[in-house]
């Protein structure tokens, strides 16, 4: 049985052990079945730079609710990543890295992107 490359990189990601594997890669091989072209590496960086930044805004006390509110102020707030409540069915919802770039989704997508609260 012939894979795409995207189907053979998803494979061999979800076999790791659980805590290994890397959610958003896996999302981005997926959304490679229907963009060919895409550099799942250009997304993890970009999600990579979002937890940096977030990283320096997040309080020093680690109180729970203070870093929820920090995490969505800087989300929604700041990148303005939304629920889409206009067309909840596209399928731009579903493929991660057009979340990302359009910075809206469904809640799987954001919870995937670390934008749900």
């Amino acid at each position: 049985m012939n894979f795409s490359s995207a189907r053979q990189y998803f494979y061999e990601e979800i076999q790791r052990p659980d805590e290994s594997i890397n959610l958003a890669r896996a999302a981005l091989y997926i959304a490679q079945e229907e963009y060919p072209d895409l550099d799942p590496e250009e997304y993890l960086n970009t999600l990579d730079t979002m937890a940096f930044k977030l990283q320096e805004r997040l309080p020093s006390w680690r109180y729970p609710l203070r870093m929820i509110q920090s995490i969505n102020q800087y989300f929604y707030e700041e990148f303005g990543f939304s629920g889409n409540n206009i067309d909840y069915y596209d399928p731009r919802n579903s493929f991660f890295n057009d979340v990302i770039e359009r910075r809206t989704g469904i809640p799987i997508t954001l919870y995937g992107s670390g934008t749900a609260a």
